[in-house]
Formats: structure tokens, C-alpha cells, sequence
């Protein structure tokens, strides 16, 4: 039996792919869960068929706007892991989350309600190593609450999203979601 073998995208193909995922963001980042299919063709320059042959779905098209926003979640990540001191690698961490969320809706909206094994299952599962990392050198440090998980943490991060969507200064909220994670012998 013969194995079809994935063909490579051709150039045009990729650059539509490419501006469609991008137009999707910007849509998503103003519109939030609102967000419809045909203004993101339309932004992105490209009929709504094309739109269609690359993303069948619009959960299809969010799986792939997830996995850029894990991309550049585990990006951050490394960021704050390259910094040594564990509570600095935390705070910088959350105001990088903390101020992208205040751009992107998509981000605060979306996110949070497709379930990940849909979509980046490997990506996530890189993205949770690193959390893991992140919390083991806090923890180790005696900077972080002890019961804070990756789970609570994402948990918590969805909060500030919600947060900043009411309308909270995204460094204030930030800031109060830092003060609750903070050991409580390290308090400020």
C-alpha cells in the first residue's frame, strides 16, 4: 500500500494562509467571540471560498489562531526563564500576559473556551513543561504560594483576562493577581 505524501504548500497558498490567520487576530482582537468569517476574508483580502479551503470551520481557524498564541505564550516563557531571580520571572511573565491580553480580545475571549486537546495538544504540552519549570524555581525559592499549580495559575490568568474585558487598567490587575500569588512571607 503506497503512503500519500503530504505535499508542500505552495508560496501563494502559505501567504493567504498567512494573511488570513493575521486578519483573523486583528478581527478577533477587536470583536472578541463576535467575530465573524466573512469580515476576516474581506480584511484579509482573500473570498470567503479561500477563506473556507484553509480553515473548513471557524473552530478550525481559532485551533490555528490558539496555536500562534501558545507559540508565543512558551516564547514569553523562555523570556522569563532566562531571567534568574524566580520572582522577577514570574512578575514579568504575568504583565507580558497581562498586557497582551489588553490588545487582544481574541486573546481574553477566545482562548480560554477551546478546549486545548483540540487543537495544540504537543504545543500545549510544551507550553505546561515550561509553566512547570517557571513555578518549580518560584516554589523552590519560597517566592510562590505553595498551592499555586499551572492549572490554578492558567486558572488565574483567565480571571485577569475577564478582568481587563470589565475594564481594569491591565497593570493594576496584574498587580493584584502578583500580590495573590506572592508566598506570604515574601510580601511586599
Amino acid at each position: 500500500m503506497e503512503v500519500e505524501e503530504e505535499r508542500p504548500m505552495r508560496a501563494d497558498a502559505r501567504r493567504n494562509r498567512e494573511r488570513i490567520l493575521k486578519a483573523a487576530r486583528e478581527v478577533f482582537a477587536e470583536e472578541g467571540a463576535a467575530a465573524q468569517m466573512e469580515p476576516i476574508a474581506r480584511r484579509a483580502g482573500v473570498g470567503v471560498g479561500t477563506l473556507y479551503r484553509n480553515f473548513p470551520t471557524r473552530r478550525a481557524l481559532i485551533g490555528a489562531m490558539r496555536a500562534e498564541w501558545t507559540a508565543e505564550r512558551t516564547a514569553n516563557l523562555d523570556d522569563a526563564l532566562a531571567t534568574a531571580d524566580p520572582w522577577a520571572a514570574i512578575t514579568e511573565y504575568v504583565h507580558r500576559g497581562a498586557e497582551a491580553m489588553s490588545r487582544d480580545a481574541g486573546l481574553r475571549v477566545v482562548f480560554p473556551d477551546l478546549p486545548v486537546k483540540e487543537t495544540t495538544p504537543e504545543a500545549e504540552a510544551e507550553f505546561r513543561d515550561r509553566l512547570g519549570v517557571l513555578i518549580r524555581r518560584a516554589h523552590d525559592a519560597g517566592v510562590l504560594r505553595p498551592e499555586v499549580t499551572a492549572e490554578t495559575y492558567n486558572g488565574m490568568m483567565v480571571g485577569l483576562g475577564a478582568a481587563i474585558t470589565a475594564g481594569t487598567d491591565w497593570r493594576l490587575a496584574a498587580d493584584i493577581l502578583l500580590a495573590g500569588l506572592r508566598a506570604p512571607d515574601h510580601s511586599v
